[in-house]
């Protein structure tokens, strides 16, 4: 089996950057909830770890759903569910 990842990219390309995006402001929105709470000290010390954890596990989700459309060879319209978390 062969796949063409340039093009799966090419032809994906705004849903990938959508993806990012989502991973993104849903780590912001979750440390925002946690310097309200107290939780985690507004300084980069305390946030970043927290940071960059939220969006590495966001990012690897929306990834491994998109590796497993390139390799069954379906279109993203197919698949329309986000991850589950």
């Amino acid at each position: 089996m062969s796949t063409d990842v340039d093009r799966f990219v090419q032809d994906h390309q705004d849903e990938i950057t959508d993806l990012v995006n989502k991973a993104l402001n849903r780590a912001g929105d979750i440390l925002q909830q946690k310097v309200a709470s107290g939780e985690v000290k507004p300084n980069m010390q305390e946030v970043l770890p927290f940071l960059l954890y939220e969006v590495l596990v966001t990012h690897t989700v929306a990834t491994l759903r998109l590796v497993d459309e390139m390799l069954a060879g379906k279109s993203g319209a197919e698949n329309t569910e986000g991850p589950s978390h």
